[in-house]
């Protein structure tokens, strides 16, 4: 029912853009494509996932508080998609705010990284939300930053919330493979009219909801299982959390600009400029997925090996490094 759902509000969309022109991307003035396009397909990908686990009476993880948080954000985040108005600062602190909510509302904390030094301040409990809504809010922004190409968010959601689902399973948790599941379906309904022909984008608030989200579920796993380590989080998602770092420390040394200054300098507007040949084919949105393509692969690269040391934190914390290392060298030879 959900990939339906979520089919189905995409297309509408679609149809509303197309008669009315609402939600386009004509405020964006980094866009790599010609044509006028809807940003609100976060919304459809938000909206069946929010009215699946709100018709799921047994479902105790994701209450009506939990709704009722996510709803505020992704009307919030809705006003930047429509209007383009609101300033980095303003989303960031809505981020914050709403991180914050989620971390008080289910309880999450994380206490215990394995690292001595760390975890002797992890072990006051406030020192302990505050990092764990940072986090969030760092992973959040970081989906939003690597949403430049037709399938790149949403590819690697899919590939995230699949390993998400499969240690959910082995772990024995019904709940947290559930709403996986719920918003795995929500992610491929609006995929296949994004990928590859660019139909409909996510906009802000799709991409910050699906970090958001993705990123609690994961929080969940690793808090309610002693086998899993935070580390696994951290390793899961180092794609969009390095992209964000990275950018920050490159704007601030390099280009001497804010760190919330946006620019097309990410990895993947740099392998679409520096690698992919776009006379090979047909058609523009095609130059641009296969971008997305070659993205995913580069971020993914880590994920099978995530998936088979999801309790180690030495190798994972290796993964990290490992993962850095190869998008800083990719980035250096292509810049």
């Amino acid at each position: 029912m959900t990939l339906f759902a979520s089919l189905f509000l995409t297309l509408f969309f679609i149809f509303i853009h197309k008669r009315y022109k609402f939600g386009s991307d004509d405020i964006n003035s980094r866009k790599v494509h010609n044509l006028s396009t809807s940003r609100l397909g976060g919304i459809a990908v938000a909206g069946s996932f929010l009215i699946s686990i709100f018709l799921e009476s047994e479902l105790d993880l994701f209450d009506v508080h939990i709704d009722l948080i996510l709803i505020f954000f992704l009307v919030f985040t809705l006003i930047e998609d429509v209007k383009g108005i609101l300033k980095p600062s303003i989303r960031l602190l809505a981020i914050i705010v709403c991180s914050f909510l989620l971390v008080a509302e289910l309880d999450l904390s994380i206490s215990n990284l394995g690292v001595p030094i760390l975890d002797l301040f992890l072990e006051n409990h406030t020192v302990s939300i505050l990092f764990t809504t940072i986090s969030l809010s760092l992973l959040a922004n970081g989906f939003n930053l690597i949403d430049g190409f037709n399938g790149l968010v949403s590819g690697f959601s899919i590939m995230v919330l699949t390993i998400l689902m499969m240690v959910a399973k082995e772990v024995s948790e019904p709940e947290i493979y559930f709403l996986c599941n719920t918003l795995l379906m929500s992610v491929l309904g609006f995929f296949v009219l994004n990928f590859p022909f660019g139909k409909i984008f996510l906009g802000d608030a799709g991409a910050y909801f699906l970090g958001l989200t993705a990123g609690v579920l994961a929080l969940l796993l690793a808090q309610r299982n002693e086998t899993i380590s935070y580390w696994f989080v951290l390793a899961l998602f180092i794609y969009p959390v390095y992209e964000l770092v990275f950018s920050m420390i490159r704007r601030k040394f390099n280009e001497k600009t804010k760190t919330s200054q946006a620019d097309d300098l990410h990895l993947h507007h740099l392998i679409y400029k520096e690698v992919v040949d776009c006379s090979y084919f047909p058609r523009k949105e095609f130059c641009n997925s296969a971008t997305s393509v070659i993205m995913v692969i580069i971020a993914c690269s880590s994920l099978l090996p995530v998936y088979i040391w999801a309790d180690s934190p030495v190798i994972l914390f290796s993964i990290c490094i490992i993962f850095m290392a190869i998008y800083t060298s990719i980035f250096l030879k292509l810049r």
